[in-house]
């Protein structure tokens, strides 16, 4: 039994039907980041637009939840949870879908959050599960400590959650395996746990794009390969 690990971004999730952020055509190329995701945006003070900077970020995280509800995993993600008949297999991902988890993954870490949850505003590391007829948040939606619910993601401009950093790192240090699937690698800090790698660890980097791997980072094996292709190559030998 091996210790597999799976580093995933947006490119996993891409065959799904979402839509990736970075790289050619992404969601950050149509959209300021900061101005709907961000902490700026939401935590505004009492400047006059609060509300409709905060308006502003839920109008785009809302269609997000609807589209991760009304899609399903690809066979990529399947093919990692059945790995787990096998093996000992953690999940990081930096994706806020719950893919993973509903094609049978059991160990994952969300790093960036989970945008089918929700938290307080006064306690963003506190979330609560959104209904799933009713995903939409709305100004005005209460926390139980009675500040207004955000989406539990991670804004620009916010900490990583060091217990899931903690667990990230230990996975990475432990792992017989690790392969990386659909990221830039672009993002920080999430980027840097490959600094944790074992040199006598192999390492995979699965992509269709050339992925620049991070300063000191020792080299990878990579498939030029859309998230299901590679792992379909790569599992077939686990």
């Amino acid at each position: 039994m091996k210790r597999l690990v799976f580093f995933t971004g947006a490119g996993m999730s891409a065959e799904s039907g979402l839509p990736t952020f970075r790289g050619r055509g992404g969601i950050w190329d149509e959209i300021d980041a900061r101005a709907v995701a961000s902490r700026e945006a939401w935590y505004c003070g009492r400047r006059h637009d609060a509300r409709l900077r905060r308006q502003r970020v839920l109008d785009f995280f809302n269609p997000i939840r609807r589209a991760i509800l009304s899609h399903e995993p690809n066979e990529g993600h399947r093919l990692i949870a059945a790995l787990e008949a096998r093996h000992e297999v953690t999940v990081i991902t930096q994706n806020g879908d719950d893919f993973h988890e509903r094609a049978g993954s059991t160990q994952v870490i969300h790093l960036h959050g989970e945008a089918l949850r929700n938290a307080s505003t006064l306690h963003p590391h506190e979330s609560y599960p959104i209904d799933p007829a009713h995903p939409d948040l709305h100004i005005g939606d209460k926390a139980p400590d009675g500040s207004q619910l955000r989406p539990y993601v991670v804004f620009f401009g916010e900490d990583l959650e060091m217990p899931l950093w903690r667990r990230a790192v230990n996975a990475i240090r432990d792992a017989d395996a690790l392969v990386v699937v659909g990221s830039t690698l672009l993002v920080h800090p999430a980027a840097d746990l490959l600094a944790y790698v074992r040199p006598d660890c192999p390492l995979w980097c699965i992509d269709p794009e050339e992925v620049t791997l991070p300063e000191g980072c020792r080299q990878a094996t990579c498939l030029h390969l859309c998230a299901t292709d590679g792992l379909r190559q790569l599992c077939k030998n686990w």
